[in-house]
């Protein structure tokens, strides 16, 4: 392969996976945010609001461990072409 199509690869995975930990951040802030909500909302009894916070805080929990795995993968992919490209060099 190209020096150059692996640099733009390697580049192109580097801004997926700041995209990827952006969402990840995101949806944990989202049911953080909505955690506070309903105590703003006064709800203090455990059962309602875990009733309520449960589909929030699994959606968020899901969609974070997602992203971070598919980063973590996509890490290892860009280290193998980095690896690939400074011995293809040398």
């Amino acid at each position: 392969m190209d020096q150059e199509k692996v640099k733009k690869k390697i580049k192109q995975m580097f801004i997926i996976r700041v995209c990827l930990w952006a969402v990840a951040a995101v949806s944990t802030i989202i049911w953080m945010w909505y955690s506070q909500e309903l105590y703003r909302q006064e709800i203090f009894d455990p059962h309602e609001y875990a009733v309520r916070l449960r589909p929030v805080l699994y959606i968020g929990l899901g969609i974070a461990i997602v992203s971070v795995i598919v980063c973590f993968i996509l890490h290892a992919k860009s280290s193998k072409l980095k690896r690939q490209l400074k011995f293809h060099v040398e």
